[in-house]
């Protein structure tokens, strides 16, 4: 096993990956969606905002991916998807076919299929989706980079998943992304879902990610409200609404303490920049 794990570190897995074939992109499916079955031939994140994914991969029993989590594909299996029965289903995905000996790819094979979803992670992710929809003219090796920095980040936390300090954090992120669109989700709320006090919480998020659970759940709010913003055609109170704010004043208010535009203004260079953003299914 060690000589497996050396063995694709020494893989320069930046360089096996044209970045022709790297995919990045976002969807929502409605509620009791079904896709496949397909022969996965890539390596691929599914990270899943709202909603749930379950996958079964061959003949095993489907693994379930929840919302604020991540599944790790790997190529050479047969896959169906069904999506969450009660809700819509907004994930994104990263995926890219690697050059590397069956025996490689053991390493990622000996992870665990599904992970709370990290900032770090959703951060890089959003950032590939981003540079998708741009007219770079580095659009693809950036893209080929980022979707790398994503695998490998991914591995990271898997394999780091020693220091049990994090699950308070983990599950509040999780309740957290769970009830996002929720403009009544306090504190409280948060805290009990992560099985800690409050004060506790707030110390944890506080050495962990830098911020306090709430100015978390704001932060998330906003990149979502432009993401929103950006990729679909809906209106900004329907933004706001599906964002987690409770009204179009303190959506604009937030948006433009964050970026200083309104979000109006935000919307408008987006489409000038030329955008080739496809719109939101569910909109």
């Amino acid at each position: 096993m060690d000589r497996m794990r050396v063995l694709l570190s020494e893989i320069d897995l930046l360089a096996a990956v044209s970045p022709s074939d790297v995919s990045v992109g976002e969807v929502v499916y409605p509620a009791r969606g079904r896709y496949g079955p397909r022969w996965q031939r890539n390596l691929q994140l599914l990270v899943v905002y709202t909603g749930s994914a379950r996958v079964w991969v061959d003949d095993r029993a489907a693994a379930t991916v929840p919302a604020a989590c991540v599944g790790l594909l790997l190529p050479g299996h047969l896959e169906r998807f069904a999506f969450d029965d009660e809700t819509a289903t907004h994930h994104a995905w990263v995926e890219f076919p690697v050059d590397a000996p069956p025996a490689a790819l053991e390493r990622f094979a000996q992870l665990p299929a599904v992970l709370p979803t990290s900032h770090a992670l959703v951060m890089l992710v959003a950032e590939g989706i981003k540079v998708a929809r741009t007219p770079l003219s580095t659009r693809e090796p950036l893209l080929a980079a980022l979707s790398v920095a994503a695998i490998w980040q991914y591995v990271g936390e898997a394999e780091s998943r020693v220091d049990r300090h994090t699950e308070p954090v983990e599950r509040a992120q999780r309740f957290m992304h769970e009830h996002l669109t929720d403009p009544s989700v306090d504190l409280g709320q948060i805290a009990a879902a992560a099985h800690v006090s409050a004060p506790h919480l707030i110390r944890r998020f506080r050495a962990e990610l830098g911020v306090t659970p709430m100015a978390y759940v704001w932060r998330e709010r906003v990149a979502r409200g432009i993401d929103l913003l950006r990729s679909t055609g809906l209106s900004v109170g329907e933004v706001a609404a599906r964002s987690g704010f409770v009204s179009v004043y303190h959506f604009s208010r937030r948006i433009k303490a964050h970026t200083g535009l309104p979000p109006t203004e935000i919307r408008a260079r987006w489409i000038a920049s030329g955008s080739d953003a496809e719109p939101d299914p569910s909109g």
